[in-house]
């Protein structure tokens, strides 16, 4: 009823007043519609379109400036302000950091000792490092317009390394292969060296495991640390070395039972050589072809290798011998000595009456006397007696004390607990897939 009232209303306006009105009415509606709707969002993207002011961002810029950072090695007849001026330090700020107090902590400067140096944007020291060992030095800081110098000491960071190696040519080559350093196979020859003759006993197949240390400083590496443990499979049999830090302030190897691997000889005089001829009492001499004993072992090596003293003794003979060549004696008790020959020099060291420990050099390898090549001719005599210096077993040194079996114990337990179970993890991951 009210909206055929409306029309009749409207019919009987003035065309011009109708359209007057119907305009009306859609300018209440749209005003209505336009009242509700939200302009925030289009206020937003107008937002991102608004131009920032370049010095506002600069002013905010609160990131750390670039430093350039120098550093050498010292060598022969450089001085600290020739090296710093090859750096394109100017001479006003090296005669700064000079003038500095305890400046005279960097005037005795050793070739081969590095130097580091952060320079700023300018060119100039920011701080500098004089590094004499790979955790000590002397460091100078810029502190407004001078520098403090002082002495510093890195703190130091051990990690522990575990190899496993499975020899396929030599101990020594499948130990670089698997990244183990030099330095440390060379003290894994010679914590085995005793029980092994890494010349003659080792075989294809045979495998050792191992754990050492590195050493770093600001988590960089900076030297090879000790040997804690290995465990050589050698022809079926496994020989384990423990490192026990003794309380006399020594460090020495242990069986897992605590027995002392050194023995009082080494195995092997000249280290990672190869054995030419064996102790032999019917062998044919090479050059006079005669049926005459070999009385000792030949360990077939470049000329000038190390020869070492394989027990701590006395000097009883040094000097030309006949067909032995160059010949040193060593007498280590009533019981034992040994012989040494074709040596190509002798160590100064080598004097009759002159003591020597086990494993120092005595002389190097050569061809002297009735030798066809570079070689060394060892023997070893028990009681005045020729005895094979590969069969021949040799007596411990001193096992671990009462006092100290407790804590041994506890560290061969830990030790052998870890290369067991890096050991289980590194097989698991090298087995072959399905």
């Amino acid at each position: 009823m009210l909206v055929k009232k409306i029309l009749t209303i409207f019919k009987n306006f003035p065309k011009r007043h109708s359209a007057a009105i119907l305009i009306g009415l859609l300018l209440l509606i749209s005003i209505s519609i336009l009242g509700n709707f939200d302009f925030s969002n289009q206020k937003k993207d107008a937002d991102l379109y608004k131009k920032i002011n370049i010095e506002i961002l600069q002013e905010e810029d609160q990131s750390e400036p670039i430093y350039t950072t120098r550093e050498t090695l010292i060598k022969r007849n450089d001085s600290l302000f020739t090296i710093l001026r090859e750096f394109g330090v100017k001479s006003e700020n090296i005669i700064n950091l000079i003038n500095s107090k305890n400046s005279s902590l960097l005037s005795k400067i050793e070739v081969g000792d590095k130097i580091k140096v952060n320079l700023d944007e300018n060119g100039e020291i920011r701080d500098l490092f004089y590094i004499d060992d790979f955790q000590s030095g002397v460091k100078a800081e810029r502190s407004k317009s001078t520098y403090k110098i002082n002495k510093f000491k890195q703190e130091l960071e051990k990690v522990k390394v575990f190899k496993h190696v499975v020899i396929k040519d030599s101990m020594y080559m499948s130990g670089l292969k698997e990244g183990i350093p030099e330095s440390v196979l060379m003290d894994v020859v010679y914590i085995n060296g005793w029980d092994i003759d890494f010349t003659h006993d080792i075989r294809l197949g045979d495998t050792y495991s191992l754990i050492y240390e590195e050493i770093l400083v600001d988590g960089e590496k900076v030297l090879d640390g000790d040997v804690l443990i290995t465990e050589f499979n050698n022809k079926g049999k496994k020989i384990t070395s423990v490192r026990f830090d003794l309380e006399n302030g020594n460090s020495e190897y242990f069986s897992i039972d605590g027995i002392n691997v050194k023995k009082a000889f080494l195995r092997s005089p000249v280290k990672l050589s190869y054995i030419s001829s064996k102790y032999n009492l019917k062998r044919k001499h090479p050059i006079l072809h005669t049926i005459r004993s070999h009385n000792g072992v030949d360990y077939a090596a470049s000329k000038g290798s190390p020869v070492r003293a394989t027990g701590d003794g006395t000097i009883s003979f040094a000097e030309y011998n006949g067909g032995c060549g160059n010949e040193i004696k060593i007498k280590h008790s009533e019981d034992y000595t040994t012989r040494y020959c074709h040596l190509d020099k002798y160590h100064q060291r080598a004097k009759v009456g002159r003591k020597v420990k086990q494993g120092q050099t005595i002389g190097y390898v050569g061809s002297t006397g009735l030798a066809t090549g570079p070689h060394l001719h060892y023997e070893f005599h028990v009681n005045g007696r020729h005895t094979d210096p590969l069969k021949v077993k040799f007596p411990n040194a001193t096992p671990i004390g009462k006092s100290e079996k407790i804590q041994f114990n506890k560290v061969a337990y830990d030790i052998a607990n870890q290369l067991n179970n890096y050991k289980d993890i590194y097989l698991i991951e090298e087995a072959p897939s399905g």
